[in-house]
């Protein structure tokens, strides 16, 4: 026994791989690219080709598709038109029962009547067609020429198909021909700057999704006669639950050629499903076919003719001067090493104001934002090129060359709208258009001020190919890409250089040049409300693991009353920005008190959840001591995040914040101590020292401020070493803590991947990360910044790079002397 395929099954395949007909179309033109590549030999290059054969798009339409409807409907005949749909055909589907209740005999003289009189006398063949209908003598003879009234044909002028080829070949579906093709090219060294199209063998049933008749005239150069291939789609659907290959389908050879040596293929396609018109094709050929191939490319573009009812319909041809007047542009490569590792490198260019920032990512960055992918993953992902122009609708404005405003905009709508994806020069759908929004763009965009980089402001594309990306395979349906690891580190790394090296330079920029504050109140305000959500889940656990103390109590207590306190100075800003919105005044102090709030609410979240951790890892070693240090630690933090709520008042000045005296080399081992005890079981190794040995360095300070500073680079530490274990295998980390008692600076250090130099200053810009969003928010070394200068110090990244010339050591001088940078 083995498994049997109904007949059937076949229409429901063609229905569920081909999604539309701008799909169709597209399958049909690459099979007839692929037989004028096969003509002109694969080592044709561009510049120096000749002019490359069209593909011949042709519709034919000569009645409406009302009137086609009606009269198919009225004749009875057993089609998808008629039916509405192949989905549970068969042949005795109380449907078609349904249709056959009236004698159609009876009425064909009158539908014929109505042909006549919807027939498009302008049309190609609309006289023959006439004379057709006037020699009509039943309905069954009505039946087969209404069905072949209008048409769709695809002709290429390639090396076509032997009689042997047409029946091996295009009647195998999912035929490995063309793979196999590949191979042997590749094997050969027979490298083409005109790829293969076609791979998967499905192509043939585009042409189920169009009509339900199929009509192929081919033939070789060598070949004397044409051969012929007629397939009625629908004989499938009637014959129910009987086996594929019961229904005989073969080729014929047909008239002897006109011209001896004429070759190439003609795929007709009548019984059509839907109705085309002029308006209908126009608009695919600019939403569709313009985008086959890289619009990017000049020399790229696509060798297709398209007509309808002979009517020249003319594919938009893209002009790359709108280049020239983009606003922002970015531009980006990934790609292996010669060392075998892999990098991403780009620049984001502001043209607008004038700025350009460059941007290099490493190994250990890839990793960090696309979940931890493996190095492996990394490089099976393969090099790819990202191409992105940004267009600020607002300040769009006449073109010289391209025409007045309406214009503008209307170009950039029909080429811009996401990100598209093209492999080998050649579109990957449905990547880019208007319903997909595979790098979440506008979700991205519409979270953020000034709604950037959405995707009706940009036009773009991400370049790959077949013999580079091939872990990057097409799904079958020809909807995207197969989901895989490779996939998800392709998609995560172009999403992430969007959001992070593009939209948030532009943003940044935007606030530099108008000296405000970093961000708007609506979206600190956002952001302090998700915080409260985390911090209010992690009360909740925090609570429940604390000790049934009356100390442990109090600080549950403490705990709770600066959530409230969050909560209500949030509200007071909202409603003092609502005020001012009405009166359209700026907000400028506002956000800035509102950045404050958030920087407050991150800092109790990490506070929280640090201590939480820290106590269940305790708890689990049976540590009481343990839970007294971190109980200390946090209780400190509480209190400064106390007296700095008192500050946050937007109607009054700051108060002062209380000092103490302590030892700074025994609270930053109290810290460490604390941190080692949760970070134990990640394999790190905390190392503290000072210098002399056993130095002391009294200080007055506020005494948690050091605790945000210190954990905050510490938490930094412990995240990139577990990226570089995971992306290198087996590694043991290391961080380094050493106060200088002398220099007054505590340096905090680490064997991880380091930071490139050009990221020196923009580290501590807030909001600037490069962990995935799940991670981080950029505030940690925002905040570690702001607190040492509020001491009169300074925090840095030193500049001394380590041999492999990353920097590795953060410095924080507790008395800044102004040298860091020398």
């Amino acid at each position: 026994m083995t498994f049997t395929v109904a007949a059937r099954t076949l229409l429901h395949l063609g229905s569920e791989l081909i999604s539309s007909d701008g799909i169709a179309f597209y399958e049909l033109i690459k099979n007839g690219l692929d037989a004028l590549r096969d003509l002109d030999g694969p080592q044709v290059v561009k510049a120096k080709a000749k002019p490359i054969r069209p593909v011949k798009l042709d519709i034919v339409c000569r009645v409406d598709f009302s009137t086609y409807e009606h009269v198919l409907r009225g004749l009875g005949v057993w089609s998808s038109v008629t039916l509405g749909s192949t989905e549970d055909l068969g042949p005795d589907d109380e449907d078609m029962e349904e249709e056959n209740d009236d004698d159609p005999v009876q009425g064909w003289r009158e539908l014929r009547s109505v042909l006549v009189e919807n027939l498009d006398e302008s049309a190609p063949g609309s006289a023959e067609f006439l004379a057709a209908l006037k020699q009509v003598s039943n309905a069954d003879e009505l039946s087969e020429i209404v069905l072949e009234a209008n048409y769709i044909e695809v002709i290429d002028e390639g090396v076509g198909m032997s009689f042997a080829e047409l029946g091996d070949v295009f009647l195998k579906i999912g035929t490995t021909s063309r793979v196999r093709q590949r191979d042997r090219e590749r094997i050969q060294g027979s490298a083409s700057a005109r790829p293969i199209l076609g791979e998967k063998g499905l192509g043939r049933l585009s042409a189920m999704r169009l009509g339900d008749r199929l009509s192929v005239k081919t033939g070789r150069e060598a070949d004397a006669r044409w051969n012929l291939l007629n397939v009625d789609w629908m004989m499938f659907a009637a014959a129910g639950d009987a086996a594929l290959n019961t229904i005989s389908v073969e080729p014929a050879l047909g008239l002897h050629k006109e011209i001896a040596n004429l070759h190439g293929t003609t795929i007709r396609i009548s019984a059509l499903k839907s109705g085309w018109t002029y308006d209908k094709l126009e608009a695919m050929a600019a939403s569709e076919f313009a985008k086959l191939a890289d619009p990017f490319d000049a020399a790229g573009a696509l060798p297709i003719k398209v007509t309808f009812n002979s009517r020249n319909v003319p594919i938009p041809k893209f002009s790359d001067f709108i280049f020239s007047h983009a606003h922002g542009v970015l531009n980006a490569r990934f790609f292996i090493s010669k060392k075998g590792n892999p990098i991403l490198r780009g620049q984001a260019e502001y043209r607008l104001r004038k700025r350009t920032r460059s941007f290099r990512l490493r190994g250990i960055d890839l990793a960090s934002i696309t979940d931890s992918a493996s190095k492996t993953t990394l490089k099976r992902v393969g090099p790819f090129k990202l191409e992105v122009y940004w267009f600020n609708r607002r300040l769009l404005s006449k073109i010289d060359g391209i025409g007045d405003l309406k214009q503008v905009r209307a170009l950039i709508e029909r080429w811009g709208g996401g990100v598209m994806v093209f492999r080998d020069g050649f579109r990957v759908h449905p990547y880019g258009g208007p319903e997909d929004d595979w790098l979440d763009l506008d979700r991205d965009a519409f979270s953020t001020s000034g709604f950037k980089v959405n995707r009706g402001q940009i036009v773009g594309k991400v370049d790959i190919t077949h013999e580079g990306n091939p872990f990057l395979v097409d799904q079958t349906n020809r909807e995207g890409l197969r989901d895989s690891p490779e996939k998800a580190a392709f998609v995560s790394m172009i999403a992430s250089i969007m959001d992070k090296q593009f939209r948030q330079f532009l943003n940044s920029v935007d606030a530099d040049i108008k000296q405000a504050d970093k961000l708007t109140l609506t979206e600190v305000t956002s952001r302090v409300d998700s915080e409260d959500l985390k911090i209010t889940e992690t009360l909740k656990k925090l609570a429940a693991a604390l000790p049934k103390t009356k100390e442990a109590a109090a600080l549950s207590q403490d705990l709770k009353a600066s959530v409230d306190a969050i909560k209500q100075l949030n509200l007071q800003v909202r409603a003092t920005a609502e005020t001012y919105d009405r009166e359209r005044m700026r907000v400028i102090h506002l956000a800035g008190v509102g950045l404050m709030v958030e920087v407050l609410a991150h800092e109790l979240w990490r506070a929280t959840a640090s201590s939480l951790r820290t106590i269940t890892a305790a708890r689990s070693a049976l540590d009481p001591s343990s839970i007294t240090r971190s109980l200390a630690v946090l209780d400190a933090q509480m209190r400064t995040l106390q007296k700095r709520l008192k500050t946050l008042d937007p109607l009054s000045t700051n108060a002062r914040q209380v000092k103490e005296n302590f030892d700074v080399v025994e609270w930053v081992r109290t810290v460490v101590t604390t941190f080692t005890e949760q970070a134990r079981r990640e394999n790190i190794r905390y190392v503290v020292t000072s210098i002399p040995p056993n130095g002391r360095l009294p200080i007055e300070a506020v005494k948690g401020m050091y605790v945000q500073v210190i954990e905050n680079l510490l938490i930094n530490s412990a995240y990139w070493i577990e990226q570089q274990k995971k992306y290198t295998g087996v590694f043991e980390g290391q961080v380094e803590v050493v106060v200088d008692c002398n220099r007054k600076t505590i340096s905090v250090m680490d064997n991880g991947p380091g930071i490139p130099a050009d990221r020196r200053e923009v580290i501590f810009e807030p909001f600037f990360s490069t962990k995935p969003k799940k991670e981080g928010r950029g505030l940690g070394l925002y905040i570690s910044k702001e607190i040492a200068e509020y001491h009169g110090g300074r925090l840095y990244l030193s500049p001394e790079p380590d041999r492999d010339g990353q920097l590795r050591k953060f410095i924080y001088e507790i008395e800044a002397s102004g040298e860091a940078d020398e």
